[in-house]
């Protein structure tokens, strides 16, 4: 089957990390953020992602595995994605960046990764997971941005299920999630036996609280928390990134 690598109607081509990395995506539905580039490069540098397989779990396009592979140079990278349509433009864009060696697809729920998976098939395990919960926020018209945001088809306690299944002993965990959920974030994983290991803040700008909050948990890790500097995306200029965020997205 011949795959279309150009953008058909209703779809865009973006590129990012400097043009390294092109995009399809639709207009109308799930649009990926700057949070899967942030995890990506805080799951390499570090959590020791480059070491071993890894999977990114809710993949939607395609961006974390693209990122991992083509500007990072994983070679051993799996994208789990639920939706067909998504699934389907996670497939263009890995052969549109010529990365079909180093990134393999799987269509899948996450809540049934022991179906799909055996046990500890992994060294580390990515998520850019749902933020909002169903009662909050406005549930996006769209199915396809509703189920990418909000807990409609997974919650993290089905994260950190399936992370705890396909990590190896020791293996890791990096999530990007709303810090205002941080405690929550910390008390699902530890119940998972997934134990917090380092931790960084995303500000907006430096005199402003956390937005976000990147996290890397070891399954059967003991208690040693590091948390590093924070990371601001903004300087006095809020349309300039910071030089750190500038040399991620290229």
């Amino acid at each position: 089957m011949r795959l279309a690598l150009q953008p058909g109607p209703g779809e865009t081509l973006d590129a990012i990390c400097g043009g390294e990395v092109q995009v399809l995506q639709r207009r109308a539905g799930y649009r990926f953020s700057l949070d899967p580039i942030l995890l990506a490069h805080f799951a390499v540098y570090e959590a020791g992602a480059h070491r071993g397989r890894l999977i990114d779990l809710g993949t939607g396009s395609g961006i974390i595995p693209l990122v991992l592979a083509k500007r990072l140079g994983l070679r051993e990278v799996t994208g789990l994605e639920l939706q067909p349509r998504l699934y389907s433009l996670a497939e263009r864009n890995v052969y549109l960046n010529r990365c079909e060696q180093q990134v393999t697809l799987v269509q899948g729920d996450l809540r049934q990764v022991s179906r799909l998976f055996a046990a500890g098939s992994f060294c580390h395990v990515l998520c850019n997971p749902p933020y909002r919960a169903c009662a909050t926020g406005r549930s996006s018209v769209m199915m396809e941005r509703a189920i990418a945001r909000h807990e409609v088809a997974c919650s993290l306690p089905d994260v950190a299920r399936a992370a705890r299944h396909l990590l190896t002993p020791r293996g890791g965990l990096s999530l990007v999630y709303p810090a205002a959920r941080f405690a929550e974030l910390v008390a699902v994983l530890r119940e998972h036996r997934l134990e917090p290991k380092t931790v960084r803040m995303v500000h907006p700008r430096a005199e402003r609280p956390a937005k976000l909050v990147l996290l890397h948990a070891v399954k059967g890790g003991r208690a040693d928390l590091r948390v590093l500097p924070p990371l601001v995306l903004h300087a006095e200029d809020e349309h300039a990134f910071t030089d750190e965020v500038s040399a991620m997205v290229g």
